[in-house]
């Protein structure tokens, strides 16, 4: 899968979420807002509101992100068909949290910038403090059975 096309989707999912398997055994699914993704191999996001990796079994995740823009989902459905993957799953392997560099909370803030006059601005997206790299070890399109079959 094309690398643009990867970041473009990224780009364009305001909601993503990454899951992780904990000491337990157990799936954890958390929400994670704010994914970018450096270059074909290497990616970080904002951990703000993900508390469950001091219990994750390993280093792997899965991180899913979907393509959130009503225009792209619109046009889709007209057409009956998407012209690239409607979402993807990013297998990787994460790193150790570390403190936010300047150029990573500019960019944090440049997107969230839309909701800035928005009463929850503040209290969700004024702590961002750290961020947790990752590798992109392999990348799953999502299918949606015949709207994505042409896709391969």
């Amino acid at each position: 899968m094309e690398f643009k096309i990867i970041r473009n989707l990224i780009k364009k999912a305001l909601y993503c979420s990454i899951s992780i398997i904990d000491k337990d055994g157990v799936p954890h699914t958390s929400p994670i807002g704010s994914v970018f993704i450096e270059n074909e191999t290497q990616g970080y996001f904002i951990e703000m509101f993900t508390t469950s990796f001091k219990n994750q079994t390993g280093n792997q995740a899965c991180i899913l992100a979907v393509n959130t823009s009503i225009l792209y989902w619109l046009k889709s459905l007209i057409k009956g068909r998407f012209e690239t993957p409607p979402a993807v799953r990013l297998i990787v392997r994460v790193e150790e949290l570390r403190e936010i560099s300047d150029i990573e909370l500019f960019r944090f803030q440049r997107r969230v910038r839309i909701f800035r006059g928005l009463k929850g601005h503040k209290k969700m997206w004024s702590s961002a403090k750290y961020v947790r790299p990752f590798t992109v070890e392999s990348i799953r399109p999502v299918s949606i059975g015949a709207m994505t079959s042409h896709l391969k």
